[in-house]
């Protein structure tokens, strides 16, 4: 594993695996929200969007953790990434998280990238990451389905962890690499 995607629902935890991977292994940890959400929650947009991406996947070793469908990052991430580990938890344990996330965040005013924080009114908002949680969760489940039967991604090696247990028993077996190797 040196060019790892991290994918699957909002709660999930993908930038909490992302980056517990990356210093396992002493690689960089790229989220693609960062990379997306410029100051005031502006979209980067497609056309600056692609040219970040290729900038931070540079280098030869790195996690990246993020969908990203409709905006052209799989197109730039996937063909250089050797392993995909695909966060396949259900919706009863990822909404809980989500809400509870967004709910913490907003109360705490914690700053997310570029400045942005989620207020309460993003919580709640009818375009919230909290609806987006509830409403595309099978939608996400069935594109990866599709995914990694897909003979373009067949160089792919996709770890699909199904429980929290799954993903803390997966978590437990990566260890740092030995230097120089």
């Amino acid at each position: 594993m040196q060019r790892i995607i991290v994918v699957g629902p909002p709660g999930a935890g993908k930038s909490t695996v992302g980056s517990t991977i990356a210093e396992r292994l002493g690689c960089r940890h790229i989220e693609l929200d960062s990379l997306w959400w410029d100051s005031g929650w502006t979209e980067a947009g497609i056309e600056v969007f692609r040219p970040r991406i290729e900038a931070a996947i540079a280098d030869d070793r790195w996690v990246v953790d993020g969908n990203y469908f409709s905006n052209g990052a799989h197109e730039v991430v996937w063909p250089r990434a050797d392993t995909v580990v695909w966060l396949d938890l259900p919706r009863r344990v990822t909404f809980p998280r989500v809400v509870w996330r967004s709910s913490y965040r907003s109360l705490r005013g914690i700053e997310l990238w570029n400045g942005n924080r989620e207020t309460f009114r993003d919580v709640v908002a009818t375009d919230s990451v909290v609806l987006f949680a509830w409403r595309n969760h099978a939608s996400l489940g069935r594109r990866y389905e599709d995914l990694d039967r897909e003979p373009s991604l067949a160089h792919l090696t996709w770890i699909r962890l199904r429980s929290p247990r799954a993903v803390r028993r997966w978590l437990a077996t990566i260890e740092r690499p030995a230097p120089g190797g």
